[in-house]
């Protein structure tokens, strides 16, 4: 089997060699879309002002990227990139270290993404990993409010067991990662599953229309699991007022 890649392009990339600015915006073609920065100050503190639209495509990259924390003892770095090399992943990835007690795992496609993310925590050496999704608004420490949840569709017409039709029903709710073997192959047409990210400080409604103006119907939804997040220390498992 072919090693795979601890670091990839755009982050930690390129060669191992120092390279002076001159030289690393030279090959850049992401900074003539936006304009030049310059120096400024912002109550009383040096500032340098981003556009809200290169911040956001800084992070493209990283989108398919989540924070494991170690809440007691982290292994070391080496045994955490030796267990996700274990998983069998189809594509690269890297594993850096944020902190003591944090590391980012950056994937290359949605498929080792949602796989990975679906279990939201591992055993690693025998230490306790949980994960997060990473977000360029959220800090380090904080979790994330977008679960992977599985959402349940009871008595779901044949029909609309089209991955398409599956899809957009999942965009309701939130970004859909997948659909279960057994939807996908129309083992189980008694509910039909998909797995979606969601934001669970929304509220979701429990059924939907479905199907064409004169023939719609009310589909019943149940989402399985769904974490409550504290507002306040931005932890899921428990709300601000317990």
């Amino acid at each position: 089997m072919a090693a795979l890649r601890h670091v990839d392009l755009d982050f930690l990339a390129g060669s191992t060699m120092f390279r002076s600015f001159v030289e690393a915006l030279s090959g850049s073609s992401s900074s003539s879309s936006f304009p030049d920065h310059k120096p400024s100050t912002f109550r009383g503190f040096p500032a340098l002002m981003v556009s809200e639209e290169e911040f956001f495509a800084l992070a493209e990259s990283f989108r398919f990227s989540l924070v494991g924390f170690f809440p007691s003892k982290r292994p070391s770095l080496v045994s955490v990139r030796k267990f996700f090399v274990n998983l069998k992943l189809i594509g690269d990835f890297s594993v850096t270290l944020l902190d003591q007690s944090h590391v980012l795992i950056k994937f290359v496609n949605d498929l080792d993404y949602s796989r990975v993310f679906c279990h939201r925590s591992y055993l690693v050496f025998n230490c306790f990993m949980h994960l997060t999704k990473w977000s360029p608004t959220v800090e380090i420490g904080a979790d994330s409010p977008i679960v992977p949840i599985c959402i349940f569709f009871p008595n779901l017409r044949p029909h609309f067991y089209s991955s398409r039709i599956l899809h957009c029903i999942g965009l309701l709710f939130g970004n859909p990662l997948k659909v279960d073997n057994a939807t996908a192959v129309g083992l189980r047409p008694s509910v039909a599953r998909v797995l979606v990210e969601i934001d669970v400080t929304k509220k979701f409604a429990d059924k939907i229309w479905l199907g064409p103006e004169n023939l719609r119907y009310f589909q019943q939804v149940v989402l399985e699991d769904l974490p409550i997040f504290c507002a306040k220390c931005k932890r899921l498992g428990h709300s601000s007022d317990s």
